[in-house]
């Protein structure tokens, strides 16, 4: 992905790999429907507005809008594996997610969230992950595993991990449960 490239397809220098004509687009910042025509360029949206294309799709009567993000589910809680997951949302229009896998997690410790990673590296929907850091969700859980401040490090320096993923034991954290509050098991 070239940066420039898309740079001087936003300005009009270059043609955009693909332009959507004659649709009616939403845009999210305005919450507007807009008559414009969309520039597409490695993948990216390059612009609104006069753009040519090598590739033109004629929009006319139809809407355009963005894809769908889902910024919290659990891949595991449909029972699918997230290839099988990713054929039934796509076509609906959600484009990505952001999954917390604590249920895998409390079966498989880190490496089942590693298999989960390496499994959704080739998806067509791009799926990121937050480190489950409630695993267990509770001390009255009986996980076969369980995540301590160390395998968090290790999950959080991996490219498609965000950030740390909800804390499920929240009385625990106000109860001062130094297991909780303290960081560390």
């Amino acid at each position: 992905m070239d940066l420039a490239r898309r740079l001087a397809v936003a300005r009009g220098d270059e043609p955009a790999d693909l332009v959507v004509r004659g649709g009616r687009v939403l845009s999210v910042f305005t919450r507007e429907w807009l008559e414009t025509t969309v520039a597409i360029a490695d993948g990216y949206v390059a612009g609104l507005g006069d753009y040519r294309g090598a590739e033109e799709i004629d929009a006319a009567g139809r809407f355009v809008v963005p894809g769908f993000i889902d910024a919290h589910m659990h891949l595991e809680s449909p029972k699918l594996l997230p290839d099988e997951f990713a054929r039934l949302v796509l076509p609906l229009g959600t484009t990505a997610v952001v999954a917390d896998p604590h249920e895998l997690a409390n079966v498989l410790g880190t490496d089942g969230v590693h298999w989960l990673l390496d499994f959704c590296a080739e998806l067509p929907l791009d799926v990121y992950f937050m480190a489950s850091s409630s695993v267990p969700a509770s001390r009255f859980e009986s996980p076969r595993r369980a995540l301590n401040e160390g395998d968090l490090q290790g999950l959080l320096r991996r490219r498609r991990v965000l950030g740390l993923a909800e804390m499920m034991n929240f009385p625990g954290v106000i109860a001062g449960d130094e297991n909780e509050a303290g960081g560390g098991r």
